[in-house]
């Protein structure tokens, strides 16, 4: 099978989403014995406005339809070389234009585009998914909004690559907690509330040092003040602010939008205000997930997200990469609770869960005191996650739902 695949948002690795997702996704189609035609075309250029769902400037619009036409010149050579089987992408709105679909479908290739944010950015992708010919989710409760926009949803999960998340030996176990993950939502919550019980624990990652709040998703640094008619607003500053401020009262009018600014400004000083007790846990970032896993009793993960992409919104559960590649490296994992994950794992046999702070305080201090309970869950959810959840498990999930055949299917 050849693929054709569109899904990292800039050739440089060392921007955002460079390599996360070719370095997830290759080697389970290798291992499917598919074809990888890799773009060319670097999206970097339309991925520094990903964030904006629609209402391009007209720059915006012209560098988009550039790089739509670049990679529809690149599918038709491919093709004509040797028929393309399937062409996969991870496109926001900013990436490609939707109508670039049709091209594709034109020399009867199936296409499918990937996206994993969609409880709570479904908007960034919502014209891309309505003209793909299939729409590749892994929220299972984001299905009735892909419908609503004329899309074809599949609800396929995320998963973990066993070559990269596997067991690490000859390392002493500490008896304590770890969490590796960005500064997000509840999670300084969370793990503050935990270290002043006295729960050792130990944070890795980006934005425990600092008294900003990171936002939903990682973000082009841009050096310029304006780019391609749009202006630039450096987080944290006074305008990145009153920007929010207006799109929030532009979106919900005056009343809701003032009641949602005071739940932002008191979620922010609140932030502040545990900063110091967090930062004091923070031991930088994790270059090996797995080996650093290996070091401790317990890993713990929080799963929930911004409804509305804004800090002091609702918060909701949804499963994490984090789910599949913590179990895959053979951890005792305890994540917040949501009834997704049920699907996937014996929830307290493979790995357990929270559904608010006391629980999570009682299993944390629980699993630190009873190394057999923690060794129990630590080999079900390995066994359970090289068995049932690699991404050759979902790659042959995919090929299933859509008639696709690889040579060995």
């Amino acid at each position: 099978m050849r693929v054709f695949i569109a899904i990292r948002h800039s050739s440089d690795p060392a921007f955002y989403y460079g390599g996360l997702w070719s370095s997830n996704f290759y080697p389970a189609l290798k291992q499917l014995n598919c074809e990888i035609i890799e773009s060319q075309v670097d999206l970097l250029p339309t991925s520094r406005f990903m964030q904006v769902p629609n209402q391009f400037t007209a720059a915006e619009k012209e560098v988009r339809a550039q790089t739509t036409q670049r990679i529809i010149d690149e599918v038709r050579k491919a093709h004509l070389e040797r028929p393309i089987d399937l062409f996969l992408s991870y496109f926001y709105n900013s990436h490609f234009d939707p109508q670039g679909f049709t091209d594709i479908h034109s020399l009867g290739i199936p296409t499918v585009n990937f996206y994993c944010n969609s409880i709570h950015q479904f908007e960034l992708v919502s014209a891309v998914a309505a003209k793909a010919m299939f729409s590749w989710h892994s929220e299972r409760d984001a299905r009735a909004r892909y419908l609503q926009v004329g899309a074809n949803p599949l609800w396929i999960q995320m998963g973990a690559d066993p070559q990269a998340y596997y067991p690490m030996t000859g390392i002493t176990r500490q008896s304590k907690a770890c969490f590796i993950g960005q500064r997000y939502a509840d999670r300084d919550r969370q793990l503050a509330a935990l270290i002043k019980h006295q729960v050792p624990v130990d944070i890795y990652g980006s934005g425990w040092k600092q008294h900003s709040i990171d936002s939903s998703a990682p973000s082009v640094k841009l050096p310029e003040p304006e780019y391609l008619g749009r202006r630039q607003l450096q987080p944290g500053t006074l305008n990145s602010y009153a920007n929010v401020v207006w799109n929030i009262w532009k979106d919900h009018g005056i009343l809701k939008g003032i009641q949602k600014t005071k739940d932002q400004v008191q979620y922010r000083q609140q932030s502040r205000q545990l900063a110091p007790t967090v930062a004091a846990a923070a031991r930088g970032f994790a270059d090996n997930l797995s080996s650093v896993f290996a070091q401790y009793e317990i890993v713990l993960n929080f799963s929930n997200v911004w409804a509305d992409g804004y800090p002091g919104s609702l918060l909701i559960p949804h499963v994490r990469l984090r789910d599949f590649e913590a179990p895959m490296s053979r951890t005792c994992y305890l994540t917040g609770h949501n009834d997704e994950i049920a699907e996937f794992y014996k929830l307290g046999q493979e790995i357990d869960t929270y559904q608010d702070f006391d629980e999570l305080l009682d299993k944390t201090q629980f699993y630190l005191t009873h190394s057999s309970e923690a060794e129990k869950l630590r080999e079900a959810g390995y066994q359970r996650a090289v068995a049932c959840h690699t991404w050759r498990n979902r790659f042959e999930q995919l090929f299933q739902q859509i008639s696709l055949k690889t040579i060995n299917g």
